[in-house]
């Protein structure tokens, strides 16, 4: 009797930690995301006293974006440094991203800078542990082995989407990854409804991910009709949810049409190389694409019963090859998940090809497969993708932030900025954050007058701020206009006299310090004049104010 008592107890024993067993690798799956992730590109800190970990424009047009809708209570409109100095420009972008980052800020207590960057990183997370649950619903063995190659999502080149500023692309992806998961309920009476949540939010976050939605749809439909599975019920809830979708994002997508999708329609093109961008390519996968091939091979023979994880994997690798006819930007942006969306695959293949050998393939093999997959991507071995971590603040600093937090907080609204020579300046984005109309000198011109050795009054420069998708106004619901075609063409780039502007910025350290003593000798002689004075200085930045707007404020020389 104490014998069978025992066994029981043991057997209890075993399917407890069997269950318990999912739960663990879960979560350290979560806490080696968080650590990848959140943890080295945030120095494992969640509030920063300046952007971090900001390495292009389109990072600061993001997050001053998401600060002006925060300023202004809505995005009715762009505000004017946005926007080239354009009163009434219609909001144009896909405005979650935004909505969520202000909701977040004000609930946390995070500057905005911190709280969009946080959100783009923990939807891609959430995403993943999606991921995770789709495959789960077809085959748990699978579904564990493929958990890790989560981890290359931030591993460079892959992790340009997250430090390059491609968040509303990244969100948008996320919400694709809900629409697979949304779709496998779509048995379920009202599923129409989840369906149409989760796709109008790829339209409002990232509206060109709804092509790679649809994409997917027809797929998984394609699947149901060939496997005779397909019953009028699930075609009525997709097209339910569909015109749900479309009516909750219809605000947007007028404006989408009248802005984005003429100033950038489609086009055919051959374009095999992200130019000027380190993309990914499958081959980047190295001896991990051997499982993926496995996975896509073994699914072939799984048409007739082709589940959606595999289906998804299919519609997302098909999309990140639409580069080839003419999907260019959108299907490279696709491929910052492909290690998410391929996972079904690589999982897939992986569990077949390992069960060969192993007939009683059991949980815990899965549990140490993917243990060891996690230490080799991280080790780097020779064969498999190299995990090269995001660890750096970024192109911005205290200084230059103190100096933009001053001009947005201490000058007179109406303000005109001049902005100098500045390293990181080519990142023009970054100067939105002085909320004032900015001007930047350019630098070709800059360095010729260096070269000429001479000090002017009147330098070549340009008006930065942002065009995308086109500036238009609204004159009705349905009709805009571009706003920009009402300026001549020097409005936006062309020589400038220094002695219109209220505020000029100097930065007094370069990597080539010949540029910044430039800056300083222009200061100088601007501080000749008792009109002008000095108004901010710290290590690195110096700014002057000019109370005689348009007076002989230099007096041009040699050198």
């Amino acid at each position: 009797m104490l014998g069978i008592l025992f066994i029981q107890k043991s057997l209890g024993a075993v399917v407890q930690i069997k269950f318990n067993l999912e739960k663990i690798l879960l979560t350290l799956f979560f806490i080696l995301l968080l650590y990848l992730g959140p943890g080295i590109m945030f120095n494992y800190q969640i509030k920063h006293e300046f952007p971090y970990a900001y390495f292009a424009s389109d990072a600061f047009q993001h997050q001053i974006r998401a600060e002006a809708i925060k300023d202004n209570g809505n995005f009715r409109y762009e505000a004017p440094y946005i926007s080239l100095g354009f009163e009434k420009a219609v909001g144009r972008y896909p405005p979650i991203i935004y909505h969520l980052a202000v909701i977040f800020s004000y609930s946390s207590g995070l500057e905005i800078y911190d709280s969009i960057y946080f959100i783009v990183l923990f939807f891609a997370i959430i995403g993943s542990l999606i991921m995770y649950f789709i495959i789960r619903n077809f085959n748990k063995n699978a579904a564990i082995m493929s958990l890790p190659l989560a981890a290359l999502i931030f591993s460079y080149p892959l992790s340009i989407g997250f430090t390059w500023g491609h968040w509303p692309s990244l969100l948008g992806q996320f919400f694709l990854i809900a629409l697979a998961w949304s779709i496998m309920m779509l048995d379920l009476e009202k599923s129409y409804i989840i369906i149409a949540i989760t796709f109008a939010s790829i339209a409002m976050a990232h509206t060109s991910e709804a092509v790679f939605g649809i994409i997917f749809l027809v797929l998984f439909f394609a699947a149901r009709l060939a496997s005779r599975n397909l019953r009028k019920e699930n075609v009525k809830n997709a097209i339910i949810a569909l015109l749900v979708a479309f009516f909750i994002s219809s605000y947007y997508l007028v404006i989408f049409i009248n802005s984005w999708a003429k100033a950038q329609p489609y086009s055919f093109a051959v374009e095999p190389v992200w130019q000027g961008n380190p993309g990914f390519y499958i081959l980047d996968f190295g001896i991990l694409l051997a499982f993926i091939g496995a996975g896509i091979l073994f699914s072939l023979f799984k048409l007739k019963d082709m589940h959606a994880s595999l289906v998804f994997g299919f519609a997302m690798l098909l999309g990140g090859f639409l580069n080839y006819i003419g999907f260019g930007l959108r299907s490279f942006q696709l491929r910052f998940f492909w290690p998410i969306y391929l996972a079904a695959f690589f999982g897939f293949g992986a569990y077949f090809l390992l069960k060969l050998p192993v007939k009683n393939w059991r949980m815990g093999y899965s549990a140490i497969v993917f243990a060891a997959i996690a230490v080799l991507l991280i080790i780097n071995l020779p064969g498999m993708p190299k995990f090269s971590k995001a660890a750096s603040q970024g192109v911005m600093d205290i200084y230059h932030w103190s100096a933009l937090k001053w001009l947005s907080e201490s000058t007179e609204p109406s303000s005109k900025i001049y902005f100098f020579y500045g390293d990181t300046y080519s990142q023009d984005a970054l100067l939105r954050n002085s909320k004032r109309l900015h001007y930047l000198v350019d630098p070709n011109d800059f360095i010729s007058s260096i070269q000429n050795r001479r000090i002017k009054r009147d330098y070549v420069t340009e008006l930065p701020g942002d065009g995308g998708g086109s500036i238009v106004m609204r004159a009705s619901y349905f009709k805009f206009e571009e706003i920009t075609k009402s300026k001549p063409e020097e409005y936006f780039f062309g020589p400038k006299d220094i002695c219109s502007f209220n505020y000029l910025v100097f930065d007094k350290v370069s990597r080539q310090q010949v540029l910044a003593e430039y800056n300083l000798m222009i200061a100088s002689e601007l501080l000749k004049k008792g009109y002008i004075s000095k108004v901010f200085d710290n290590n690195f930045v110096l700014i002057l104010k000019n109370n005689n707007i348009g007076g002989d404020c230099i007096a041009e020389r040699n050198f």
